[in-house]
């Protein structure tokens, strides 16, 4: 999550300026222009979410790619046995989905498995065109990102 900090002061610099303009807009009755401002703050919410998620998501991929490198050179066969199946160099991850690739590094079922989860849903759905009619707390977002970082096994 190298960027993930920048990322964040770049979203709260431009959040805090579009704040601004809508307070001003606000504040002289113009409504229509306030309506304006509030849905480029929720286009903007969704463009730094899925900013922010990238990072997230690579770490997470990075972790599990950590993770079956080190079970592969386990000295037992069979605790290794089942990690030879999986390419820790291959592009996809040996076809691993994103679900699979999260548990391998991530207790199935947690807490932080599941807000991941759930932040993937919202992911895939601004990804594929359906924009939210909702803001993001994108400053929280992304502090529970970090927590769920930390929380990753790496071997």
């Amino acid at each position: 999550m190298n960027d993930l900090r920048a990322i964040a002061d770049l979203y709260a610099e431009v959040d805090d300026s579009l704040e601004v303009l809508r307070d001003r807009a606000s504040a002289n009755g113009a409504t229509a222009e306030r309506t304006r401002i509030e849905h480029k703050q929720r286009i903007n919410d969704q463009a730094y979410f899925v900013l922010a998620w990238g990072q997230l998501e690579a770490d997470i991929v990075d972790a599990c790619r950590s993770t079956i490198r080190h079970a592969q050179t386990h000295g037992n066969w069979r605790d290794r046995r089942a990690w030879t199946r999986y390419n820790p160099d291959d592009r996809r991850l040996s076809g691993l989905n994103f679900e699979n690739r999260l548990t391998l590094v991530l207790e199935k079922g947690s807490d932080n498995w599941k807000k991941v989860l759930q932040h993937y849903r919202v992911r895939n759905q601004i990804a594929h065109g359906r924009l939210r009619s909702q803001r993001i707390d994108v400053s929280s977002v992304i502090e529970e990102f970090y927590l769920i970082q930390a929380s990753l096994a790496r071997n």
